[in-house]
């Protein structure tokens, strides 16, 4: 691989006590966070790998996807960061993270190219946001040609799409929302070129994100379980005094 490169370096240590970290800033950040669709994010198939594609419309998104892997299903999960941001945040490589230069066509592929030999016969998942760059979640999602490259080099994987989005309404501090869509499958013997899988992608994506806006927007939480409980309005604060 080339010097500019950083492979992922999980470890154990590392991986609690930032699993922790973060929990802990969401907790502090948000006045609660939602999903449903968990029982997609592990499979009984290890054979298969497991991609996430997951929205990204907020710096939010990275840490949700290491809260859901290392605190609260302990995944054996890799990502992909953008070279210059792992080179500046260089622990992230402890979580699981690796790099990837998308402006550098060779070495984006030597970055799929070790995905795909991270993942191929293991039981590890690997977490990607399609759109290679943050986007506004209420724009249609658009996938990039990485992931369907991933797919069609990996012959066969499990592709779950995520989606995630913030919304600030009747609380001092937004509230997270996220939903795990029904799993896409892409085998050897369905002929699946890098333009049907990244059309698949985007459509799954966009149908679990348009799901999660309606449900968000209308309040709906019968479907989904209190990932975090996080910090009380002011409001809510103060009618607990008053109470007394």
């Amino acid at each position: 691989m080339s010097k500019r490169f950083i492979p992922a370096k999980p470890d154990p240590v590392s991986k609690a006590f930032w699993g922790w970290y973060f929990h802990r800033s969401v907790r502090r950040a948000f006045s609660a966070c939602w999903i449903t669709g968990e029982e997609h994010l592990r499979t009984q198939d290890t054979s298969v790998p497991t991609i996430f594609a997951c929205t990204h419309g907020s710096w939010w998104d990275a840490v949700m996807t290491i809260v859901l892997s290392v605190r609260e299903h302990g995944l054996d999960a890799d990502g992909m960061m953008e070279f210059k941001q792992l080179t500046k945040y260089r622990f992230f490589s402890r979580i699981g993270m690796f790099s990837v230069i998308r402006e550098d066509a060779r070495s984006a592929m030597s970055s799929l190219s070790y995905a795909v030999n991270r993942l191929r016969a293991s039981d590890r998942y690997l977490w990607m946001f399609p759109q290679g760059t943050l986007v506004h979640q209420d724009l249609p999602v658009v996938a990039e040609p990485g992931i369907g490259i991933l797919a069609a080099k990996l012959g066969s994987v499990r592709i779950v799409p995520v989606a995630m989005r913030y919304e600030l309404l009747r609380t001092q501090h937004p509230t997270c929302w996220i939903r795990v869509g029904e799993p896409l499958y892409v085998t050897p013997g369905s002929a699946s070129t890098v333009r049907a899988i990244l059309d698949d992608v985007s459509n799954a994506m966009n149908t679990c994100a348009s799901i999660l806006r309606s449900d968000a927007h209308a309040e709906q939480t019968s479907d989904y379980r209190l990932l975090v409980s996080g910090r009380r309005s002011m409001d809510a604060a103060f009618d607990a005094v008053t109470r007394q």
